[in-house]
Protein backbone atom coordinates (compact mmCIF):
# COMPACT_ATOMS: atom_id res chain seq x y z
CA UNK A 1 0.00 0.00 0.00
CA UNK A 2 1.52 3.29 -1.09
CA UNK A 3 1.84 6.17 1.34
CA UNK A 4 -0.28 8.29 -0.98
CA UNK A 5 -3.15 5.81 -0.82
CA UNK A 6 -2.93 5.71 2.98
CA UNK A 7 -3.34 9.48 3.03
CA UNK A 8 -6.30 9.24 0.65
CA UNK A 9 -7.99 6.64 2.86
CA UNK A 10 -7.43 8.72 6.00
CA UNK A 11 -8.85 11.85 4.36
CA UNK A 12 -11.78 9.91 2.96
CA UNK A 13 -12.60 8.38 6.33
CA UNK A 14 -12.76 11.87 7.83
CA UNK A 15 -15.22 12.86 5.09
CA UNK A 16 -17.24 9.69 5.74
CA UNK A 17 -17.53 10.63 9.41
CA UNK A 18 -19.21 13.82 8.29
CA UNK A 19 -21.78 12.16 6.05
CA UNK A 20 -22.60 8.74 7.48
CA UNK A 21 -25.37 9.97 9.75
CA UNK A 22 -26.81 12.61 7.43
CA UNK A 23 -30.41 12.46 6.24
CA UNK A 24 -30.33 12.58 2.45
CA UNK A 25 -33.93 13.58 1.80
CA UNK A 26 -34.18 16.49 4.23
CA UNK A 27 -31.71 18.86 2.60
CA UNK A 28 -33.24 22.20 1.72
CA UNK A 29 -30.67 24.74 0.60
CA UNK A 30 -27.44 22.79 0.93
CA UNK A 31 -26.48 19.19 0.55
CA UNK A 32 -25.12 18.07 3.96
CA UNK A 33 -23.56 14.98 2.39
CA UNK A 34 -21.00 16.89 0.35
CA UNK A 35 -18.46 19.37 1.67
CA UNK A 36 -18.31 22.70 -0.20
CA UNK A 37 -14.61 21.97 -0.71
CA UNK A 38 -15.11 18.37 -1.87
CA UNK A 39 -13.16 17.25 -4.91
CA UNK A 40 -13.55 14.21 -7.10
CA UNK A 41 -10.41 12.87 -5.41
CA UNK A 42 -12.10 12.95 -1.98
CA UNK A 43 -15.68 12.17 -3.00
CA UNK A 44 -14.75 8.94 -4.76
CA UNK A 45 -13.01 7.19 -1.84
CA UNK A 46 -15.47 8.57 0.71
CA UNK A 47 -18.38 7.16 -1.29
CA UNK A 48 -16.67 3.79 -1.73
CA UNK A 49 -15.97 3.61 2.00
CA UNK A 50 -19.62 4.30 2.83
CA UNK A 51 -20.62 1.28 0.77
CA UNK A 52 -17.86 -0.78 2.38
CA UNK A 53 -19.08 0.24 5.83
CA UNK A 54 -22.61 -1.04 5.18
CA UNK A 55 -21.46 -4.07 3.22
CA UNK A 56 -18.81 -5.01 5.76
CA UNK A 57 -20.89 -4.62 8.94
CA UNK A 58 -24.68 -4.87 8.93
CA UNK A 59 -25.08 -6.54 5.54
CA UNK A 60 -22.27 -8.93 6.36
CA UNK A 61 -23.63 -9.79 9.81
CA UNK A 62 -27.28 -10.13 8.81
CA UNK A 63 -26.37 -12.01 5.65
CA UNK A 64 -23.96 -14.35 7.40
CA UNK A 65 -26.42 -15.13 10.21
CA UNK A 66 -29.48 -15.54 8.00
CA UNK A 67 -27.22 -17.21 5.42
CA UNK A 68 -26.29 -19.70 8.20
CA UNK A 69 -22.52 -19.25 8.24
CA UNK A 70 -22.59 -17.69 11.69
CA UNK A 71 -24.86 -17.74 14.70
CA UNK A 72 -25.18 -15.97 18.03
CA UNK A 73 -22.61 -16.98 20.62
CA UNK A 74 -24.08 -18.60 23.76
CA UNK A 75 -21.71 -16.35 25.74
CA UNK A 76 -23.06 -13.07 24.36
CA UNK A 77 -26.31 -11.43 23.30
CA UNK A 78 -25.78 -8.82 20.58
CA UNK A 79 -27.61 -10.62 17.75
CA UNK A 80 -30.28 -12.61 19.56
CA UNK A 81 -33.09 -10.72 17.82
CA UNK A 82 -31.69 -11.78 14.45
CA UNK A 83 -31.80 -15.42 15.52
CA UNK A 84 -35.31 -14.93 16.89
CA UNK A 85 -36.34 -13.44 13.52
CA UNK A 86 -37.65 -10.45 15.46
CA UNK A 87 -35.35 -7.47 14.84
CA UNK A 88 -36.70 -3.96 15.16
CA UNK A 89 -36.87 -1.31 12.49
CA UNK A 90 -34.01 0.62 14.07
CA UNK A 91 -31.69 -2.35 13.51
CA UNK A 92 -31.65 -1.37 9.85
CA UNK A 93 -31.25 2.41 10.12
CA UNK A 94 -27.47 2.60 9.81
CA UNK A 95 -27.06 0.57 6.60
CA UNK A 96 -30.02 2.41 5.04
CA UNK A 97 -28.49 5.79 5.92
CA UNK A 98 -24.98 4.86 4.79
CA UNK A 99 -26.06 3.32 1.49
CA UNK A 100 -28.31 6.24 0.62
CA UNK A 101 -25.52 8.65 1.63
CA UNK A 102 -23.23 6.73 -0.71
CA UNK A 103 -25.81 6.96 -3.49
CA UNK A 104 -26.06 10.71 -2.93
CA UNK A 105 -22.28 11.07 -2.99
CA UNK A 106 -21.97 9.10 -6.24
CA UNK A 107 -24.65 11.38 -7.70
CA UNK A 108 -22.71 14.47 -6.61
CA UNK A 109 -19.45 12.91 -7.81
CA UNK A 110 -20.98 12.47 -11.26
CA UNK A 111 -22.13 16.10 -11.35
CA UNK A 112 -18.78 17.43 -10.15
CA UNK A 113 -16.85 15.25 -12.59
CA UNK A 114 -19.16 16.32 -15.39
CA UNK A 115 -18.48 19.99 -14.68
CA UNK A 116 -14.75 19.25 -14.84
CA UNK A 117 -14.94 16.99 -17.92
CA UNK A 118 -13.56 13.97 -16.05
CA UNK A 119 -15.34 11.13 -17.83
CA UNK A 120 -13.73 8.23 -15.98
CA UNK A 121 -14.87 9.57 -12.63
CA UNK A 122 -18.34 9.88 -14.15
CA UNK A 123 -18.17 6.26 -15.31
CA UNK A 124 -17.20 4.95 -11.88
CA UNK A 125 -19.87 7.12 -10.23
CA UNK A 126 -22.59 5.62 -12.43
CA UNK A 127 -21.42 2.03 -12.02
CA UNK A 128 -21.03 2.34 -8.25
CA UNK A 129 -24.37 4.11 -7.95
CA UNK A 130 -25.98 1.12 -9.69
CA UNK A 131 -24.07 -1.30 -7.44
CA UNK A 132 -25.18 0.61 -4.33
CA UNK A 133 -28.85 0.69 -5.32
CA UNK A 134 -28.80 -3.01 -6.12
CA UNK A 135 -27.70 -3.60 -2.52
CA UNK A 136 -30.48 -1.33 -1.30
CA UNK A 137 -33.27 -2.93 -3.33
CA UNK A 138 -32.02 -6.48 -2.67
CA UNK A 139 -32.15 -5.71 1.04
CA UNK A 140 -35.44 -3.79 1.26
CA UNK A 141 -37.33 -4.48 -1.98
CA UNK A 142 -39.37 -1.50 -3.19
CA UNK A 143 -37.47 1.65 -2.20
CA UNK A 144 -37.14 5.30 -3.23
CA UNK A 145 -35.06 5.34 -6.40
CA UNK A 146 -36.10 7.78 -9.14
CA UNK A 147 -36.84 10.57 -6.65
CA UNK A 148 -34.42 9.47 -3.94
CA UNK A 149 -31.59 11.91 -4.65
CA UNK A 150 -33.63 15.00 -5.48
CA UNK A 151 -33.92 16.71 -2.10
CA UNK A 152 -32.19 19.95 -3.03
CA UNK A 153 -34.05 22.89 -4.58
CA UNK A 154 -31.92 22.50 -7.70
CA UNK A 155 -33.02 18.87 -7.94
CA UNK A 156 -36.81 19.43 -7.54
CA UNK A 157 -36.83 19.65 -3.72
CA UNK A 158 -38.53 16.28 -3.29
CA UNK A 159 -38.60 15.61 0.46
CA UNK A 160 -40.96 12.63 0.38
CA UNK A 161 -39.62 10.45 -2.42
CA UNK A 162 -41.96 7.81 -3.80
CA UNK A 163 -41.16 4.12 -3.60
CA UNK A 164 -40.42 2.40 -6.90
CA UNK A 165 -41.19 -1.23 -7.69
CA UNK A 166 -38.13 -3.47 -7.53
CA UNK A 167 -38.66 -4.58 -11.13
CA UNK A 168 -38.53 -0.95 -12.29
CA UNK A 169 -35.45 -0.30 -10.18
CA UNK A 170 -33.62 -3.21 -11.81
CA UNK A 171 -34.43 -1.84 -15.26
CA UNK A 172 -33.05 1.53 -14.19
CA UNK A 173 -29.90 0.01 -12.73
CA UNK A 174 -29.11 -1.90 -15.92
CA UNK A 175 -29.52 1.30 -17.92
CA UNK A 176 -27.26 3.16 -15.50
CA UNK A 177 -24.51 0.55 -15.89
CA UNK A 178 -24.82 0.86 -19.66
CA UNK A 179 -24.36 4.62 -19.38
CA UNK A 180 -21.23 4.08 -17.33
CA UNK A 181 -19.85 1.55 -19.80
CA UNK A 182 -20.20 4.05 -22.66
CA UNK A 183 -17.92 6.47 -20.80
CA UNK A 184 -15.11 4.04 -20.02
CA UNK A 185 -11.88 4.78 -21.83
CA UNK A 186 -8.71 3.27 -20.30
CA UNK A 187 -6.66 5.64 -22.49
CA UNK A 188 -8.28 8.79 -21.14
CA UNK A 189 -5.71 11.41 -20.12
CA UNK A 190 -7.50 12.00 -16.80
CA UNK A 191 -7.76 8.82 -14.75
CA UNK A 192 -8.35 8.22 -11.05
CA UNK A 193 -5.34 6.92 -9.14
CA UNK A 194 -4.94 5.95 -5.52
CA UNK A 195 -8.19 7.81 -4.73
CA UNK A 196 -10.00 4.85 -6.32
CA UNK A 197 -9.80 2.41 -3.40
CA UNK A 198 -11.10 -0.54 -5.41
CA UNK A 199 -9.13 -0.60 -8.67
CA UNK A 200 -6.70 2.30 -8.44
CA UNK A 201 -8.13 3.86 -11.59
CA UNK A 202 -7.73 0.76 -13.76
CA UNK A 203 -10.62 1.36 -16.14
CA UNK A 204 -10.11 -1.98 -17.90
CA UNK A 205 -11.02 -3.65 -14.60
CA UNK A 206 -13.93 -1.27 -14.10
CA UNK A 207 -15.25 -2.39 -17.48
CA UNK A 208 -15.08 -6.01 -16.30
CA UNK A 209 -16.79 -5.00 -13.05
CA UNK A 210 -19.64 -3.33 -14.94
CA UNK A 211 -20.27 -6.28 -17.26
CA UNK A 212 -20.09 -8.74 -14.33
CA UNK A 213 -22.54 -6.60 -12.37
CA UNK A 214 -24.95 -6.78 -15.31
CA UNK A 215 -24.59 -10.57 -15.41
CA UNK A 216 -25.36 -10.71 -11.70
CA UNK A 217 -28.46 -8.56 -12.19
CA UNK A 218 -29.79 -10.62 -15.07
CA UNK A 219 -29.32 -13.87 -13.19
CA UNK A 220 -31.09 -12.36 -10.17
CA UNK A 221 -34.14 -12.19 -12.44
CA UNK A 222 -33.84 -15.86 -13.48
CA UNK A 223 -36.73 -17.25 -11.45
CA UNK A 224 -39.20 -14.39 -11.80
CA UNK A 225 -38.56 -13.28 -15.39
CA UNK A 226 -36.58 -16.07 -17.07
CA UNK A 227 -37.31 -14.86 -20.61
CA UNK A 228 -36.12 -11.33 -19.89
CA UNK A 229 -33.15 -12.66 -17.94
CA UNK A 230 -32.14 -14.97 -20.78
CA UNK A 231 -32.53 -12.21 -23.37
CA UNK A 232 -30.36 -9.93 -21.26
CA UNK A 233 -27.63 -12.54 -20.86
CA UNK A 234 -27.69 -13.40 -24.57
CA UNK A 235 -27.36 -9.70 -25.46
CA UNK A 236 -24.55 -9.35 -22.93
CA UNK A 237 -22.59 -12.22 -24.48
CA UNK A 238 -23.15 -10.79 -27.96
CA UNK A 239 -21.52 -7.50 -26.91
CA UNK A 240 -18.15 -7.39 -28.72
CA UNK A 241 -16.62 -5.50 -25.78
CA UNK A 242 -17.67 -8.08 -23.17
CA UNK A 243 -15.06 -8.83 -20.54
CA UNK A 244 -15.84 -10.35 -17.14
CA UNK A 245 -14.03 -10.41 -13.84
CA UNK A 246 -11.72 -13.39 -13.49
CA UNK A 247 -9.34 -14.67 -10.86
CA UNK A 248 -7.15 -11.75 -9.83
CA UNK A 249 -9.68 -9.08 -10.87
CA UNK A 250 -11.41 -9.12 -7.49
CA UNK A 251 -13.06 -5.85 -6.49
CA UNK A 252 -12.43 -5.15 -2.83
CA UNK A 253 -11.20 -2.54 -0.39
CA UNK A 254 -8.30 -3.64 1.78
CA UNK A 255 -7.80 -2.49 5.36
CA UNK A 256 -5.33 -2.75 8.20
CA UNK A 257 -2.85 -0.11 7.11
CA UNK A 258 -3.02 1.73 10.44
CA UNK A 259 -4.77 1.49 13.80
CA UNK A 260 -7.42 3.90 12.53
CA UNK A 261 -8.03 1.93 9.34
CA UNK A 262 -9.52 -1.38 10.40
CA UNK A 263 -11.84 -3.69 8.53
CA UNK A 264 -15.35 -2.36 9.30
CA UNK A 265 -16.61 -5.55 10.95
CA UNK A 266 -13.59 -5.78 13.26
CA UNK A 267 -13.78 -2.06 14.00
CA UNK A 268 -17.41 -2.57 15.04
CA UNK A 269 -16.70 -5.66 17.12
CA UNK A 270 -13.70 -4.12 18.88
CA UNK A 271 -15.38 -0.77 19.50
CA UNK A 272 -16.00 0.65 22.94
CA UNK A 273 -19.69 -0.23 22.57
CA UNK A 274 -19.12 -3.96 22.09
CA UNK A 275 -15.82 -4.16 23.99
CA UNK A 276 -14.30 -6.89 21.79
CA UNK A 277 -16.91 -9.40 22.97
CA UNK A 278 -17.10 -12.41 20.65
CA UNK A 279 -20.74 -12.32 19.61
CA UNK A 280 -20.43 -14.53 16.54
CA UNK A 281 -19.67 -18.25 16.34
CA UNK A 282 -19.75 -20.79 13.54
CA UNK A 283 -23.04 -22.39 12.52
CA UNK A 284 -23.39 -26.15 12.15
CA UNK A 285 -25.25 -25.58 8.89
CA UNK A 286 -22.09 -24.54 7.09
CA UNK A 287 -19.40 -26.19 9.21
CA UNK A 288 -20.93 -29.68 9.14
CA UNK A 289 -21.37 -29.52 5.39
CA UNK A 290 -17.80 -28.35 4.83
CA UNK A 291 -16.44 -31.02 7.16
CA UNK A 292 -18.49 -33.72 5.46
CA UNK A 293 -17.04 -32.65 2.11
CA UNK A 294 -13.44 -32.54 3.32
CA UNK A 295 -13.28 -28.86 2.53
CA UNK A 296 -10.00 -27.36 3.78
CA UNK A 297 -11.48 -23.86 3.54
CA UNK A 298 -13.27 -24.59 6.82
CA UNK A 299 -9.87 -24.00 8.45
CA UNK A 300 -9.63 -20.62 6.72
CA UNK A 301 -13.14 -19.32 7.38
CA UNK A 302 -13.26 -20.53 11.00
CA UNK A 303 -10.75 -20.71 13.86
CA UNK A 304 -9.79 -24.30 14.82
CA UNK A 305 -10.31 -25.56 18.37
CA UNK A 306 -7.37 -26.60 20.53
CA UNK A 307 -7.76 -30.18 19.26
CA UNK A 308 -7.53 -28.97 15.66
CA UNK A 309 -11.21 -29.53 14.86
CA UNK A 310 -13.70 -27.10 13.33
CA UNK A 311 -17.02 -27.30 15.17
CA UNK A 312 -20.10 -25.12 15.26
CA UNK A 313 -23.39 -25.02 17.13
CA UNK A 314 -26.93 -25.46 15.78
CA UNK A 315 -28.31 -22.29 14.19
CA UNK A 316 -29.75 -20.03 16.88
CA UNK A 317 -29.10 -22.46 19.75
CA UNK A 318 -27.53 -19.82 21.98
CA UNK A 319 -29.57 -20.72 25.08
CA UNK A 320 -28.26 -24.27 25.60
CA UNK A 321 -25.85 -24.22 28.61
CA UNK A 322 -23.80 -27.14 27.27
CA UNK A 323 -22.81 -25.04 24.27
CA UNK A 324 -20.88 -22.35 26.15
CA UNK A 325 -17.52 -23.68 24.93
CA UNK A 326 -15.88 -25.86 22.30
CA UNK A 327 -17.08 -24.11 19.19
CA UNK A 328 -15.23 -22.38 16.39
CA UNK A 329 -15.56 -18.68 15.76
CA UNK A 330 -15.26 -16.82 12.44
CA UNK A 331 -11.62 -16.35 11.52
CA UNK A 332 -9.40 -13.34 11.07
CA UNK A 333 -9.60 -13.87 7.31
CA UNK A 334 -13.25 -12.79 7.38
CA UNK A 335 -12.77 -10.18 10.15
CA UNK A 336 -14.85 -12.31 12.51
CA UNK A 337 -12.46 -12.80 15.44
CA UNK A 338 -13.30 -9.86 17.68
CA UNK A 339 -10.27 -10.32 19.92
CA UNK A 340 -7.55 -10.72 17.30
CA UNK A 341 -6.28 -7.54 15.67
CA UNK A 342 -5.43 -9.51 12.52
CA UNK A 343 -9.18 -9.33 11.79
CA UNK A 344 -8.63 -5.64 11.10
CA UNK A 345 -6.80 -6.52 7.88
CA UNK A 346 -9.64 -8.47 6.26
CA UNK A 347 -10.96 -6.85 3.07
CA UNK A 348 -14.53 -5.99 2.16
CA UNK A 349 -15.42 -7.75 -1.10
CA UNK A 350 -17.65 -6.08 -3.69
CA UNK A 351 -17.39 -8.50 -6.64
CA UNK A 352 -14.93 -11.39 -6.83
CA UNK A 353 -13.41 -13.54 -9.51
CA UNK A 354 -14.92 -16.68 -8.04
CA UNK A 355 -18.39 -15.12 -7.96
CA UNK A 356 -18.00 -14.16 -11.62
CA UNK A 357 -16.99 -17.70 -12.59
CA UNK A 358 -19.98 -19.20 -10.76
CA UNK A 359 -22.26 -16.67 -12.48
CA UNK A 360 -20.84 -17.72 -15.82
CA UNK A 361 -21.25 -21.39 -14.92
CA UNK A 362 -24.93 -20.82 -14.15
CA UNK A 363 -25.54 -18.92 -17.39
CA UNK A 364 -24.02 -21.79 -19.38
CA UNK A 365 -25.76 -24.48 -17.31
CA UNK A 366 -29.13 -22.85 -17.99
CA UNK A 367 -28.42 -23.12 -21.71
CA UNK A 368 -28.67 -19.39 -22.22
CA UNK A 369 -25.20 -19.07 -23.76
CA UNK A 370 -22.60 -21.47 -25.06
CA UNK A 371 -19.27 -22.10 -23.39
CA UNK A 372 -18.07 -18.97 -21.65
CA UNK A 373 -14.68 -17.83 -22.95
CA UNK A 374 -13.87 -21.38 -24.00
CA UNK A 375 -15.06 -23.09 -20.81
CA UNK A 376 -18.20 -25.16 -20.31
CA UNK A 377 -20.31 -25.11 -17.15
CA UNK A 378 -18.37 -27.93 -15.49
CA UNK A 379 -15.04 -26.23 -16.16
CA UNK A 380 -16.38 -22.92 -14.91
CA UNK A 381 -17.70 -24.63 -11.77
CA UNK A 382 -14.25 -25.97 -10.93
CA UNK A 383 -12.55 -22.74 -11.98
CA UNK A 384 -14.76 -20.92 -9.48
CA UNK A 385 -13.61 -23.24 -6.71
CA UNK A 386 -9.97 -22.86 -7.75
CA UNK A 387 -10.28 -19.06 -7.86
CA UNK A 388 -11.62 -19.12 -4.31
CA UNK A 389 -8.69 -21.31 -3.22
CA UNK A 390 -6.31 -18.86 -4.87
CA UNK A 391 -7.98 -15.87 -3.15
CA UNK A 392 -7.43 -17.51 0.25
CA UNK A 393 -4.02 -18.96 -0.56
CA UNK A 394 -2.42 -17.29 2.49
CA UNK A 395 -4.85 -19.01 4.84
CA UNK A 396 -4.57 -22.32 3.04
CA UNK A 397 -0.78 -22.09 3.19
CA UNK A 398 -1.11 -21.90 6.96
CA UNK A 399 -3.46 -24.91 7.00
CA UNK A 400 -1.05 -27.05 5.04
CA UNK A 401 2.15 -25.63 6.48
CA UNK A 402 3.49 -25.04 2.98
CA UNK A 403 2.59 -23.03 -0.11
CA UNK A 404 -0.48 -24.51 -1.76
CA UNK A 405 -0.22 -26.01 -5.19
CA UNK A 406 -2.82 -26.90 -7.74
CA UNK A 407 -2.71 -30.41 -6.29
CA UNK A 408 -4.32 -29.21 -3.07
CA UNK A 409 -7.46 -27.82 -4.64
CA UNK A 410 -7.35 -30.76 -7.05
CA UNK A 411 -7.41 -33.12 -4.06
CA UNK A 412 -10.56 -31.38 -2.87
CA UNK A 413 -12.08 -31.18 -6.33
CA UNK A 414 -11.49 -34.84 -6.99
CA UNK A 415 -12.78 -35.83 -3.60
CA UNK A 416 -9.86 -36.60 -1.26
CA UNK A 417 -11.03 -35.91 2.27
CA UNK A 418 -8.92 -33.65 4.45
CA UNK A 419 -6.39 -35.84 6.19
CA UNK A 420 -7.00 -38.73 3.82
CA UNK A 421 -5.00 -40.00 0.91
CA UNK A 422 -5.36 -38.46 -2.52
CA UNK A 423 -4.66 -41.94 -3.88
CA UNK A 424 -7.89 -43.22 -2.32
CA UNK A 425 -10.30 -40.33 -2.66
CA UNK A 426 -13.61 -40.24 -0.85
CA UNK A 427 -15.67 -37.83 -2.91
CA UNK A 428 -17.59 -35.07 -1.18
CA UNK A 429 -21.11 -34.70 -2.55
CA UNK A 430 -20.88 -30.99 -3.37
CA UNK A 431 -17.57 -31.43 -5.16
CA UNK A 432 -18.86 -33.78 -7.86
CA UNK A 433 -20.49 -31.67 -10.56
CA UNK A 434 -23.59 -33.33 -12.09
CA UNK A 435 -22.48 -32.78 -15.67
CA UNK A 436 -25.18 -35.14 -16.97
CA UNK A 437 -27.85 -33.82 -14.61
CA UNK A 438 -30.80 -31.52 -15.09
CA UNK A 439 -30.52 -27.76 -15.13
CA UNK A 440 -31.92 -27.65 -11.59
CA UNK A 441 -29.33 -30.16 -10.37
CA UNK A 442 -26.50 -28.20 -11.97
CA UNK A 443 -27.69 -24.86 -10.57
CA UNK A 444 -28.07 -26.48 -7.15
CA UNK A 445 -24.39 -27.48 -7.16
CA UNK A 446 -23.20 -24.16 -8.56
CA UNK A 447 -25.06 -22.04 -6.01
CA UNK A 448 -24.08 -24.29 -3.11
CA UNK A 449 -20.40 -24.13 -4.05
CA UNK A 450 -20.75 -20.36 -4.42
CA UNK A 451 -22.20 -20.34 -0.90
CA UNK A 452 -19.13 -22.19 0.42
CA UNK A 453 -16.82 -19.74 -1.36
CA UNK A 454 -18.62 -16.70 0.08
CA UNK A 455 -18.49 -17.96 3.66
CA UNK A 456 -18.22 -14.90 5.87
CA UNK A 457 -16.71 -12.76 3.13
CA UNK A 458 -19.77 -12.04 0.96
CA UNK A 459 -22.47 -12.94 3.44
CA UNK A 460 -25.16 -10.66 2.08
CA UNK A 461 -24.71 -11.85 -1.50
CA UNK A 462 -24.75 -15.51 -0.41
CA UNK A 463 -27.98 -14.99 1.55
CA UNK A 464 -29.47 -13.14 -1.42
CA UNK A 465 -28.63 -16.01 -3.77
CA UNK A 466 -30.24 -18.46 -1.35
CA UNK A 467 -33.38 -16.33 -1.37
CA UNK A 468 -33.35 -16.27 -5.18
CA UNK A 469 -32.75 -19.96 -5.84
CA UNK A 470 -33.63 -21.82 -2.66
CA UNK A 471 -30.05 -23.20 -2.56
CA UNK A 472 -28.47 -24.40 -0.41
CA UNK A 473 -31.61 -26.37 0.33
CA UNK A 474 -30.47 -27.64 3.73
CA UNK A 475 -30.99 -24.46 5.76
CA UNK A 476 -32.65 -24.95 9.14
CA UNK A 477 -34.92 -22.75 11.21
CA UNK A 478 -33.24 -21.03 14.13
CA UNK A 479 -33.66 -22.88 17.41
CA UNK A 480 -34.95 -19.65 18.97
CA UNK A 481 -37.30 -18.49 16.22
CA UNK A 482 -40.23 -16.52 17.60
CA UNK A 483 -42.05 -16.36 14.28
CA UNK A 484 -42.49 -19.97 13.21
CA UNK A 485 -40.70 -21.79 10.43
CA UNK A 486 -40.52 -19.09 7.77
CA UNK A 487 -36.97 -17.85 7.17
CA UNK A 488 -36.24 -14.09 6.87
CA UNK A 489 -36.56 -12.72 3.36
CA UNK A 490 -35.82 -9.01 3.67
CA UNK A 491 -34.65 -6.13 5.86
CA UNK A 492 -37.25 -3.99 7.63
CA UNK A 493 -37.66 -0.37 6.58
CA UNK A 494 -36.07 1.91 9.20
CA UNK A 495 -38.20 3.98 11.55
CA UNK A 496 -37.06 7.17 9.82
CA UNK A 497 -39.00 6.13 6.71
CA UNK A 498 -42.21 5.17 8.48
CA UNK A 499 -42.24 8.40 10.52
CA UNK A 500 -40.75 11.01 8.17
CA UNK A 501 -41.45 10.04 4.58
CA UNK A 502 -45.11 10.74 3.76
CA UNK A 503 -44.78 8.43 0.73
CA UNK A 504 -43.95 5.45 2.93
CA UNK A 505 -46.02 2.49 1.65
CA UNK A 506 -46.26 0.62 4.95
CA UNK A 507 -44.24 -1.95 6.85
CA UNK A 508 -43.32 -5.09 4.89
CA UNK A 509 -43.04 -8.23 7.05
CA UNK A 510 -39.61 -9.81 7.46
CA UNK A 511 -40.83 -12.95 5.68
CA UNK A 512 -42.40 -11.24 2.64
CA UNK A 513 -40.60 -12.10 -0.57
CA UNK A 514 -38.67 -9.95 -2.97
CA UNK A 515 -39.89 -9.42 -6.53
CA UNK A 516 -37.26 -11.84 -7.86
CA UNK A 517 -37.84 -14.44 -5.12
CA UNK A 518 -40.07 -17.44 -5.86
CA UNK A 519 -38.91 -19.43 -2.83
Amino acid sequence: MSGNKKIIISAAMLLVLGVSSCRKFMDVNDNPNVSPTATVQTLLPASQLLVASALGVELQIHGSIWGEYWTQSPNASQYKTLEQYSPGQDDFSTPWDNLYAAGENFYQLYNLADSQHKKQYKAIALIMKAYTFQLITDAWGDVPYKQALKGQFADSNILNPKYDAQSAIYAGLLATVDSGLKLINPSDKVLPGSDDLIYGGDMTKWRKFAYTLKLRMYLRMSEKSPSAAKAGVVALYNDPNLALIGSGDDAFIGFGYSTSNKSPLYAEASSTTLGSIQNLVGSNTCIDSMNNNGDPRAYVFYEPLSNGAIAGIPQGDYSTPALTSSFSIPSVYVAGNAQNSASGKAPVNFLTGYESLFLQAEAVARGWVGASFGSDDQQLFYQGIQANFAYYSTGLNAVYGAPITSAIDSDYIYGAMLGGSSATPSPGYWVVYPSAGTVAEKVRHIITQKWFAMCGNQGFEAWTEQRRTGYPDFFVVSKNSLTGTNLPKRFLYPTSESTRNFSFPGVAPLTSKMWWDLY
